[in-house]
């Protein structure tokens, strides 16, 4: 078993056939990405050792999904095989990465999630590439925590850390990362680093990692209210305490991101309520936590609006870390701690190179 690698099956455009003009997941897929990689000129010569615990696109994913994944992968030691290739929907791969990446912080091998943006009957689908680049990388690089391989464009296929991986942006369906590098490359059949100032040396993926909770204690909230700020957002529509109707459910927390510079509107316009930092203040009278991310460092320049809101302790900031990372990172503090001490030294560590250190925030 240790040369082999585990190949685990959850659907997506990569485990999907097309009928007609719709595209829908296929059991059979699963094991045709295998007999395609097999048949690649330049294959290795590896053993594949096999589960699929659910089949799903991944637009349909909750985090019900990624505990019965988690469990999945538990159900035999990583460290019996070489690595870990998860098979996924591109649609929510940065979320399904980041929640692996807190789970198996400490895995002693490497788990790479693959996806593809066409299904591999195309002959435009990634999917393949992106699968080989994934086994290349757990044969040469070998380095121990969980990661995502995408082929952005015909030459190189990038390695995405799992926490550093943004949403795929519409119509050209690449992936990005922080500081717009990701963490390294596959050419040939071997692993590049990228160098940039914000990427861990790879000698600190090679470190020992404590976990913070065993993965089988880890569990994901669903009361994570995530909010996206635009022009006109009227917080009269996130009420919680039947004030202009019953009442709503009441969220845990909310995550409200940032527009790029760091900043949100504090400035109430007549007629409707547009100001972050009323709605924190409201947040704070119902007893809910409030995040924004990602802010900038402690001694960078802010924002009269951003040094306004995080100035007045309603609200905490998660820097220099992305959305998807941070919105998942919640969920997983609120699902799993009981405490707000073990909720904070949780959200104020870096468990999986989530923090960006260096850059120009």
């Amino acid at each position: 078993m240790r040369d082999a690698i585990r190949v685990v099956f959850t659907g997506g455009t990569i485990g999907s056939r097309k009928s007609g003009k719709v595209i829908d997941v296929d059991d059979a897929m699963a094991f045709e990405l295998l007999g395609r990689y097999r048949g690649l000129e330049g294959a290795r010569d590896i053993a594949f050792d096999t589960a699929q615990p659910y089949q799903a696109l991944s637009e349909n994913l909750n985090p019900a999904h990624w505990t019965e994944l988690i469990a999945c992968l538990l159900e035999r030691a990583p460290e019996q095989y070489r690595g870990i290739i998860v098979t996924h929907g591109s649609d929510t791969l940065p979320f399904t990465a980041a929640a692996l990446s807190y789970a198996f912080a400490h895995a002693p091998v490497p788990i790479v999630l693959v996806a593809g943006d066409y299904p591999l009957g195309d002959a435009r689908s990634n999917g393949l590439r992106n699968f080989a680049a994934a086994a290349d990388f757990i044969m040469d690089a070998a380095l121990p925590g969980v990661y995502a391989t995408w082929a952005n464009d015909p030459g190189a296929c990038a390695v995405y850390l799992g926490t550093r991986m943004t949403e795929a942006l519409p119509f050209t369906d690449r992936f990005d990362s922080p500081y717009g590098t990701p963490f390294g490359y596959m050419r040939g059949g071997l692993f590049e680093p990228a160098a940039h100032e914000v990427n861990p040396e790879v000698s600190a993926l090679r470190a020992n990692r404590t976990p913070v909770a065993s993965p089988e204690r880890v569990r994901f909230s669903t009361g994570i209210l995530f909010i996206r700020p635009y022009p006109g957002l009227d917080y009269r529509l996130y009420r919680f305490d039947g004030g202009g109707g019953a009442a709503r459910r009441k969220p845990a927390a909310v995550l409200h991101g940032l527009y790029h510079s760091a900043t949100a509107n504090v400035q109430a316009a007549e007629g409707f309520s547009s100001s972050f930092e009323e709605f924190a203040a409201y947040c704070a009278s119902q007893g809910i936590d409030v995040y924004v991310a990602p802010v900038k460092a402690a001694d960078a320049d802010q924002y009269r609006s951003a040094a306004g809101f995080l100035g007045q302790g309603m609200v905490v900031g998660l820097p220099k870390i992305s959305v998807e990372a941070a919105l998942v990172k919640l969920m997983l503090a609120y699902g799993t701690f009981d405490s707000a001490m073990e909720r904070d030294r949780f959200l104020g560590g870096s468990v999986f190179f989530e923090h960006h250190e260096g850059g120009q925030w």
